[in-house]
């Protein structure tokens, strides 16, 4: 019978349940196992061993709902790193690892052939049964780590010797630096591991709104600002929430967006159909790199000259729209006109009279104001835009409050 290994083998599925644990919180087993109920499970328990103390659930009449309970105010290194730094391996891998590593660990250089010699010769002796690893099992493994960048190679004559790169850099004067960088970064998990190889821990600062969830978007976002830096083309694997489905997607990546209100990520990018479309990072399955695309810096200049104008992540629209809105502010109000200054982003502020305003501005899509403008329900006088959609729901909803509130009748 198999046993439970609480290593991860494919961490696109524990990065769903994550989402679904920390973001939803509210489904049963039943609804998230829908193909296993013993992957659930096994999944599960591999969530609860990584986050042991962050763990809760509810009970209701569908039965046990777990969820991640975080408190960003007592915590100070984020919690979810920690599923990154487990790794299912082989036995020949665990053991290569040491051993090259102990073989290296004096800055000397050693061909493939004398590394090999090593392991054979100078640390497997001893064991009356093992299996003596090949040249080419070993090629693969010190090939590995020059990509990690954890050894460096080069090349002398016909052979190729592998080395560790000897650093004359003391990182623990970097400490509250480091600190910092692993929670605010856009891919702190590399600081975490620093922190961890240095025994570095954070006893200095909090955030007040610290989005963790980041991390679980760390390999997206990799692979994502590589093929930015490259100026090449992507391929997406996007879940659609409404449909229960991924569909892939080809795009040419311009921009990482990150919202100050929500903190979610974005990523604008350059559809074949001649649009920009924004893509949720947390939605996001799969990332493949693809080909350069020599179009890329006249696309992303046409995608700048149009972000003053963007309220939101829409990009649909083709042509700006236009939105009036007349308040009353009264006096000892001028917080109200601090908030339109603020907020308003490149809203014109014109003072009508002694208690009526108006904030005119120009949007490539205003409907995505309108969770703004409801913020100053009650001193709205009037409300005018080119887009239809957004005064039709306005007003609608303010008659539905209107009639819930008997109109107006006490």
């Amino acid at each position: 019978m198999a046993e439970f290994n609480e290593l991860i083998k494919k961490f696109d599925k524990i990065r769903e349940y994550m989402r679904e644990f920390f973001i939803y919180g509210f489904k049963s087993r039943e609804e998230l196992a829908a193909k296993s109920l013993r992957s659930y499970d096994d999944d599960k328990r591999r969530i609860e061993s990584y986050l042991s103390g962050y763990m809760a659930f509810h009970q209701n009449e569908k039965g046990k709902n777990i969820f991640l309970s975080v408190d960003s105010r007592k915590i100070t290194e984020n919690p979810l790193y920690k599923v990154f730094k487990t790794k299912s391996f082989t036995k020949n891998d665990i053991t290569l690892h040491f051993i090259i590593l102990d073989i290296l660990y004096k800055n000397e250089k050693f061909s493939l052939k004398e590394i090999t010699d090593k392991i054979n010769d100078d640390y497997f002796f001893k064991f009356k049964e093992v299996n003596i690893l090949d040249t080419a099992t070993i090629r693969l493994k010190l090939s590995e780590y020059v990509k990690e960048g954890i050894l460096k190679s080069e090349k002398n004559g016909k052979e190729i010797y592998y080395y560790f790169e000897d650093i004359d850099f003391d990182i623990l004067n970097y400490g509250d630096t480091i600190s910092i960088f692993s929670e605010i970064s856009p891919i702190g998990v590399i600081g975490s591991f620093i922190m961890d190889r240095f025994e570095i821990r954070n006893v200095k600062f909090t955030f007040k709104h610290s989005y963790i969830f980041h991390a679980m978007e760390s390999e997206i976002l990799y692979k994502i600002l590589k093929a930015l830096n490259r100026k090449s083309k992507i391929e997406l694997e996007y879940f659609i929430k409404k449909d229960k489905k991924s569909i892939m997607k080809k795009i040419l990546p311009l921009k990482i967006f990150i919202s100050v209100q929500t903190g979610r990520r974005y990523i604008a990018g350059y559809l074949e159909s001649g649009s920009v479309f924004m893509y949720r990072l947390d939605k996001i399955k799969n990332v493949k790199i693809l080909e350069e695309d020599k179009n890329f810096d006249k696309l992303k200049n046409e995608m700048e000259e149009k972000l003053p104008y963007l309220w939101g992540v829409s990009f649909k629209k083709l042509k700006l729209e236009t939105l009036k809105m007349v308040l009353y502010i009264g006096r000892k109000e001028e917080y109200i006109i601090e908030r339109l200054k603020t907020e308003g982003r490149h809203g014109v502020i014109n003072q009508l009279s002694n208690d009526k305003w108006e904030y005119k501005i120009e949007v490539y899509d205003a409907l995505e104001m309108l969770p703004w403008i409801r913020t100053f329900i009650g001193r709205i006088i009037s409300l005018e835009s080119t887009n239809e959609d957004l005064c039709r729901k306005f007003y609608r909803d303010f008659e539905s409050v209107y009639r819930l509130y008997d109109g107006g009748k006490k």
